[in-house]
């Protein structure tokens, strides 16, 4: 179906598409939309090899218009794909298109663009080999996923097929071309805009619209009821927002869209959504309250020495308890009006969940005081620097009866962070925002909003460009401040997410360039973030942009178990990288990049994570080049929220490579000085003369067996309960051809609390260590 127009000499052609497209479940739990074909291999040109060889490595891409999404077929998608019977609105807009013209399949680095006018079209600053070179685009196609350039007719010819999301061009820009582009005079074309607007979720700018058509033509009666039904959409898309806001710990938030929601506006049904919404929130206020309420009478039923004690511990759980504390006192909650149980068993079971967390059900006083007081060393051993009041702690310790490795471990992620931010760090004019130097490491963090230090919260370790300042990570992945808004309103900060930047290169440092101290730079800062916030160590994303995305890429596969996730924008991976594709196993893994980018990841590197048992998506977009693609980011976010993207249990057995000093330490292993021949320095990597990864494997079996193989004469083996493992027996341990039997009470909380202080991991700390030989 098509319909065109003719007008200022212009042509606009409005069509309606039937769609060929299918949803494609993955494994990890993300949805694609596109059409899919499949593809043998991505070393040569992506998809260049022969169709016989599908079977051996069946990849699929799926093309949305936007983009193209490589996955391996078998290896990550779930069920079969599903066909979408919808249509797809396009607008198409007449441009000067060149006849013939240089085809494009390379750009260089965009070095300016400028807003689009109102005739769509923009002008693109490129760099060339001989210098920059200006080229003016167009928009020949309109939807609501994607907006498709061409090169307008002119100096230089070139047959270019650029796309961008439509979500990147603002309302203002759109008005402004759909005003000069669409007849003002015709109803239909004028709807179309509407429709537009709506298929894009823009509500507001679709109703703001249809008034204007309805005020234009005023004798369009059925057009009214239109403006009630986009105000519903538009109600919930509020709720939606209300909920994420929940969802992400800013209940001031969510309450403050709720309370200023219009159900004036609304019908019943989204006045009851509302209501409800309002109503959980007041639900967990209220059972906050209650708890509070019943504990600070119960304290007045126990004897006053154990009431003074106690009253502290009182105060600070009406202080902290929220909907993000509440699950704590779950033990309490159920058992702690039972009149049958004595009143200092019901407190006990009160005290000991803040301390522990729920499911321990203590039912002895004596025990819960003593939990206070071992917490509050706990976390003094954490934030001291003093080896000596280190060792004072642990003597006290040694003496209190909740001082037991159980007790200790349950309650380590409950801690508030140990550090506080050096007050010089606070960045006063934008909230939450801080800048830290310890010495061994640089980095500026940016906290969401309401930030609280008893929730934990994902977190994105984001390594800038070269040359480009930490700031700007910030301002990308939480969007940039606002003295308008005194905020900023970008998605880690409407999800939630801590964004942690930090600086990873030397002064005037071009390029990435894989060595240790690199390396040291993000993971000091990344732990000493932890130390200072509320980070959950489960969900850390490890991202970058350009020679950041090299890094993050990098790093991750090097230090496996750590991440959550990696996550590459236009990053170009070489070196170490490719040897340790057997790392990249544990890691799941997002690249994005542009198809003309030139110095683009190596397809042979990515082509190896095309295989059943990785969980790597490659994104890359239709006509773009080396960019930054904040397109992206709607889906980056869903990708880090699926639950399939935690931190991956420590595994029972593994095999990693390294070939580099610092690469040494896997889950619960450490490898000792690498053998000779092994570890490459980074900086003469050409000048190697061997070039082959050190295989590292260790397993634990049955009964508290143990094997460990790698390139070391020496290795530190690190436990914590986990399957195979008994720490009440001994553990034996075979390297080569040498057995070894060890106790692993040897160790104690000292290896505990050590371990948590220099690591920053609260919630995976290990009991007991031991070295072998």
């Amino acid at each position: 179906m098509y319909r065109i127009t003719m007008f200022f000499g212009l042509v606009c052609i409005l069509t309606v598409q039937a769609s060929a497209e299918q949803l494609i479940s993955l494994r990890n739990g993300l949805i694609l939309r596109g059409t899919v074909a499949k593809v043998a291999t991505l070393k040569e040109g992506f998809g260049a090899a022969g169709a016989n060889q599908l079977q051996v490595r069946p990849i699929w891409y799926i093309d949305d218009g936007l983009r193209r999404n490589f996955v391996h077929g078998r290896g990550m998608v779930a069920v079969d794909p599903v066909d979408i019977a919808d249509l797809e609105r396009t607008i198409e807009f007449w441009q000067k298109k060149p006849l013939g013209g240089k085809i494009v399949k390379g750009m260089g680095s965009i070095l300016g663009v400028s807003g689009f006018n109102e005739y769509g079209r923009r002008h693109l600053t490129i760099r060339g080999p001989d210098g920059p070179i200006q080229v003016i685009q167009g928009i020949t196609e309109l939807n609501s996923r994607y907006a498709k350039l061409i090169a307008v007719a002119g100096k230089p010819m070139l047959n270019w097929d650029m796309r961008i999301a439509t979500s990147s061009l603002d309302s203002q820009t759109l008005d402004k071309v759909f005003r000069r582009r669409l007849d003002q005079t015709d109803l239909n074309a004028r709807l179309e805009a509407v429709r537009f607007y709506s298929a894009t979720k823009r509500y507001g700018d679709a109703k703001r619209m249809l008034q204007k058509i309805i005020d234009d033509f005023p004798n369009e009666d059925d057009l009214k009821p239109l403006v009630t039904s986009l105000t519903e959409n538009q109600a919930e898309q509020l709720l939606e927002e209300a909920q994420t806001r929940a969802e992400a710990g800013q209940y001031q938030l969510a309450r403050g869209i709720l309370a200023g929601f219009p159900t004036q506006a609304v019908g019943r049904v989204t006045r009851i959504k509302v209501q409800d919404a309002m109503q959980k929130l007041d639900d967990s206020k209220n059972q906050a309250a209650k708890l509070v309420a019943q504990l600070r009478k119960q304290l007045t039923e126990l004897n006053q020495a154990q009431a003074v004690v106690l009253k502290p511990i009182v105060d600070e759980i009406e202080n902290g308890l929220s909907a993000d504390t509440l699950k704590r006192l779950s033990d309490y909650a159920r058992l702690g009006d039972v009149a049958t149980s004595a009143v200092d068993d019901r407190v006990s079971l009160a005290v000991s969940g803040w301390v522990l967390g729920s499911g321990q059900g203590i039912q002895n006083l004596t025990v819960a005081i003593s939990l206070i007081q071992v917490r509050d060393l706990v976390r003094e051993y954490l934030a001291s620097p003093d080896a000596g009041r280190r060792k004072s702690i642990l003597d006290t310790l040694r003496n209190l009866e909740g001082a037991v490795p159980e007790y200790v471990d349950r309650m380590l992620p409950l801690i508030v962070p140990p550090l506080e931010f050096p007050d010089a760090s606070e960045n006063k004019s934008v909230p939450g925002m801080f800048a830290i130097d310890t010495g061994n490491s640089q980095y500026v963090i940016q906290l969401p909003p309401e930030y609280n230090p008893l929730r934990e919260y994902p977190c994105v370790v984001a390594l800038h460009e070269s040359r480009s300042p930490p700031q700007a990570q910030l301002d990308w992945w939480a969007g940039a401040y606002s003295d308008a808004t005194k905020s900023r309103r970008g998605h880690a900060t409407r999800q939630g997410f801590v964004v942690v930047a930090p600086v990873w290169s030397r002064p005037g440092q071009r390029t990435f360039e894989y060595t240790p101290k690199e390396h040291q730079r993000v993971l000091a800062a990344m732990r000493d973030a932890m130390r200072r916030v509320s980070i959950d160590s489960d969900r850390v994303f490890l991202a970058g942009h350009g020679e950041g995305a090299t890094a993050a890429w990098d790093i991750s596969v090097a230090h496996p178990g750590l991440w959550a996730g990696m996550i590459s924008i236009s990053g170009t991976p070489s070196k170490t990288v490719p040897h340790y594709e057997p790392n990249s196993h544990y890691v799941p893994l997002y690249m994005v990049m542009g198809e003309f980018d030139g110095s683009k990841a190596d397809g042979a590197i990515i082509n190896d994570y095309m295989s059943f048992d990785h969980d790597a998506m490659v994104v890359m977009y239709r006509g773009r080049g080396r960019e930054y693609f904040y397109d992206e980011i709607h889906r980056l976010f869903e990708w880090m929220k699926l639950s399939s993207h935690r931190r991956r249990e420590i595994p029972r057995d593994f095999e990693v490579a390294t070939m580099r000093t610092g690469d040494q330490f896997f889950w619960w292993l450490e490898l000792g000085d690498l053998k000779p021949g092994v570890a490459i320095d980074p900086i003469l990597w050409d000048e190697a003369k061997r070039i082959r990864a050190g295989k590292v494997s260790a397993s634990i079996g049955n009964d508290n067996q143990i094997r460990v193989r790698g390139p070391s004469d020496t290795f530190d083996v690190l436990l914590r309960p986990q399957p195979g493992i008994d720490l009440t027996k001994e553990v034996v341990i075979r390297s080569g051809t040498s057995r070894i039997t060890r106790d692993l009470f040897e160790g104690g909380l000292e290896i505990m609390l050590e371990d948590a202080r220099t690591r920053a991991d609260r919630k995976r700390p290990f009991w007991m260590s031991t070295t072998v030989p």
